[in-house]
């Protein structure tokens, strides 16, 4: 319980581990690249061209949607930032309510602890990494061979293999990115609540608190 609890408070990412001997994912890979390899589509081979090609434009969609999304947080965070930096100076106010700023004082700090989280995710996100592409020499190096179009495939979906674990990465970080704005909006949301509610809740509980002292005044 305390788990999910830590959990759903600071998200975490758990990627698998990079030693090849105790990574099930790069095993996996390594499969799929022999698989590639070894393929035969000579007989359908404007099929296979046409189902690469989908696939490897598909995962550069993926790849591009990510550093996108990325991007666009990253800009709002950076944006927002500066504007509740100045604020922060307002919340602690020595002639208010002292368990109103303490309390405003948490959640302003949770929110801010949230945003900087997920700008650091976003920057993972865009952070260079290497991808594979197709160039000229993979593509004169196919219509060199005497099955063009296999050996095209072959480039293609190799390319794809190879960009397996990069742009999961991205996709997972930018999930996070999302998982940590989600809560500081919450925060946000609750820090406009209690702003909202507190006067309202400290005047009837007072007002409850007068009644009763005096309903207990009046029966001594």
């Amino acid at each position: 319980m305390l788990k999910l609890i830590s959990q759903w408070l600071w998200p975490g990412l758990t990627l698998p581990s990079e030693s090849y001997a105790d990574s099930r994912q790069q095993r996996w890979l390594e499969g799929q690249r022999e698989k590639v390899i070894q393929g035969s589509w000579a007989e359908k081979s404007d099929v296979a061209l046409e189902e690469a090609r989908r696939v490897f434009d598909a995962e550069q969609e993926r790849r591009r949607g990510a550093d996108t999304k990325a991007g666009i947080y990253l800009a709002a965070i950076t944006t927002l930032m500066p504007i509740l930096v100045t604020v922060f100076p307002s919340l602690w106010d020595e002639q208010g309510n002292k368990g109103l700023s303490i309390t405003l004082l948490g959640i302003f700090v949770c929110a801010l602890s949230y945003l900087v989280r997920a700008g650091l995710w976003a920057l993972q996100t865009i952070k260079v990494s290497a991808a594979a592409q197709l160039g000229a020499g993979d593509i004169a190096d196919s219509f060199n061979s005497d099955c063009p179009e296999e050996k095209l495939v072959k480039h293609l979906l190799t390319a794809v293999v190879f960009n397996y674990n990069g742009t999961n990465k991205k996709v997972s970080y930018i999930k996070m990115t999302h998982e940590y704005l989600l809560r500081a909006l919450f925060c946000f949301a609750a820090f406009l609540a209690v702003q909202a509610v507190w006067p309202v809740a400290a005047w009837t509980i007072g007002r409850v608190h007068k009644e009763i002292s005096t309903s207990i005044m009046s029966c001594l």
